[in-house]
């Protein structure tokens, strides 16, 4: 390929679980079917001096928490943010926004939005308007995203033409990102490939000290209590972040695969390889050093995925099968984003039932082409369910177990890896910072709404609170929802060993227990003067952690009746006086 060294495309991302920083690298590999060539780098490893001489920048944004951005763009972003900085010093850069985020968060999209209107304040040329991507979309990210790059491309075709010696020569997108190095030496069947790693005070190790099950034996649902032993420092409200690995079964099924298509790299115990930096993206720290396939497979690619379009790409690149090619192509698409839908997303399949799906595009697998078709296991984040002064690290977790509509039993990979540690086990972990903010003053009254597992990161503050306060405690108030008092009322014993003392005002809603269903927002109405005199005339804050779907705005709803001002919430809301947590 003819190389024109003016067409440059700088891609920056900021990405805190590995989804932006995918976004990120798909659009590399897609620019060299435009003859532009250009770095993919996280924000904080970019250096910002550059900025004023880029041409043309893609800014990739997740947004965390209440509206945060990623750790790896906070230096990047501190950076734009100086008062000192000329309204007119990006003028020479175009640039294009695409924020990641979840439509069923307050702030979303928060992140990317404040990025986009910082860099128009200092002179940048936005090419198109920010690309919103919502997680909560059919498609996922996919949704907004395939229709924006279309455009996006149709833009920067039509401001930079290729040069007339450039025009007849068709380049199909860069197909892998990385040199794989076949090793002859010999390494250690499985060692933990991230101890390597440089610890922090935020990343490191916990053993498990005891994996209790919190909910009754007949109970539909498993949910776990897990304590560990752990030197890390955290804060009450922060979360552990949790990497984990693939079963044996599913890492053997994965080489039995190999070895049913006679793929030479079938054995992965002998099967050494590494990967080598392309001089436009670095590969991932922890696979620049020689390691066996299986260790990769155990540790590192997600066996449980489901795949996103690109696999199917992936898998079309040597498929000499003309129907299973044209299938693989079409499932890629645009285009074929309801086939995709059917097929993916709805019946929950993963990457090894497609592999068994298309025999002859398996056959034709490359070392290389695995590292495009697997994606990297991503942390799983947990709120802290403890208190630093009690030096163990506890997390509540509900152990993911459903049938498809196919009928296939599907098991969460993290929930599911967590049910089966056994005292002693090792496990990484990392420590970040959580979203909630707490008053300055541990007098103020906290009123707490936890219903499930929403209740984690309330024990921790409540085990806080209570350690540090010499007398019982009428400002500490707990709203807990569940299905039954005798099945999955978690930490029961000791929620209600509080309350007898004085500790904890608590309010329990069974919504099965009775004929009529009741929930955490029925008893907020009831408990209208109690919440009136915390949050008006003491100034409570109030907080929400559970389930995104339907239970932040119920309870939401539910606190403006009983405070008879809604007005007054919305300032609470403004104020950070009230505050969410919710996952979906």
């Amino acid at each position: 390929m003819t190389r024109d060294f003016s067409r440059v495309l700088t891609i920056l991302y900021g990405s805190e679980t590995g989804t932006a920083q995918e976004v990120a690298e798909n659009i590399w590999r897609e620019s060299k079917a435009h003859h532009f060539r250009g770095k993919v780098l996280s924000m904080d490893e970019y250096e910002i001096k550059n900025l004023i001489d880029e041409k043309i920048v893609i800014f990739v944004v997740a947004t965390t928490g209440q509206g945060d951005e990623p750790q790896n763009m906070k230096s990047f972003w501190k950076f734009l943010l100086r008062k000192s900085l000329p309204a007119n010093s990006l003028q020479s850069m175009n640039f294009v926004v695409i924020g990641l985020g979840d439509s069923s968060y307050l702030k979303y999209n928060f992140a990317a939005k404040r990025l986009h209107k910082r860099l128009l304040q200092l002179g940048a040329n936005s090419l198109l308007s920010i690309c919103l991507c919502d997680d909560q979309h059919d498609l996922g990210i996919a949704g907004a995203l395939c229709p924006w790059m279309y455009d996006f491309w149709k833009v920067i075709d039509e401001l930079y033409p290729l040069p007339l010696n450039l025009r007849s020569e068709i380049v199909e997108p860069k197909k892998t990102r990385w040199n794989v190095i076949r090793m002859k030496e010999q390494v250690d069947e499985n060692p933990d490939i991230y101890s390597n790693i440089e610890e922090s005070n935020e990343d490191g190790y916990a053993e498990v000290i005891s994996n209790e099950r919190t909910t009754s034996a007949d109970h539909f649902q498993d949910v776990r209590l897990i304590s560990f032993n752990c030197e890390l420092k955290w804060e009450i409200g922060d979360v552990a972040y949790v990497r984990p690995q693939n079963s044996k079964e599913a890492v053997d099924r994965l080489f039995e695969i190999f070895k049913e298509h006679n793929l030479d790299f079938a054995d992965g115990y002998n099967c050494c390889v590494m990967l080598e930096d392309d001089e436009e993206i670095t590969a991932p720290r922890v696979l620049k050093k020689p390691l066996t396939l299986r260790t990769i497979a155990t540790q590192f690619w997600d066996l449980s995925a489901k795949p996103k379009p690109r696999a199917f790409a992936v898998l079309a690149y040597n498929c000499e099968n003309e129907l299973e090619k044209e299938k693989l192509i079409e499932l890629s698409s645009y285009e074929g984003q309801e086939d995709w839908l059917n097929y993916v997303n709805r019946p929950r399949r993963n990457i090894l039932e497609v592999l068994n799906d298309f025999p002859h595009a398996t056959s034709k697998l490359t070392l290389e082409l695995l590292f495009e078709l697997f994606i990297p296991i991503k942390q799983r984040p947990f709120s802290i369910a403890s208190s630093p002064l009690t030096k163990r690290l506890d997390i509540l977790v509900a152990v993911v177990e459903y049938y498809t509509n196919l009928k296939a039993q599907r098991k969460g990979f993290c929930s599911n890896w967590l049910k089966n540690l056994q005292q002693g086990d090792r496990v990484r972990i990392s420590i970040k910072k959580g979203t909630f903010k707490f008053p300055k003053e541990i007098s103020t009254p906290l009123i707490m709404i936890g219903p499930g597992t929403g209740l984690a990161i309330f024990r921790g503050i409540i085990q806080d609170y209570v350690s540090k306060s010499e007398s019982s405690n009428d400002k500490l108030v707990l709203f807990f929802g569940c299905r039954y008092m005798d099945k999955d009322f978690h930490c029961r014993d000791e929620l209600k060993k509080l309350e007898d003392e004085g500790k904890l005002k608590l309010f329990c809603a069974f919504s099965r227990d009775q004929n009529h269903k009741i929930y955490v927002q029925d008893l907020i109405i009831n408990q209208k003067s109690l919440l009136k005199d915390l949050i008006i005339n003491k100034g409570g804050h109030f907080y929400v952690s559970g389930n995104s779907k339907n239970m932040p705005n119920a309870v939401k709803d539910a606190i403006k009746k009983a405070l008879e001002d809604a007005d007054y919430v919305e300032n609470m809301i403004k104020t950070e006086r009230y505050q969410e947590e919710t996952w979906a």
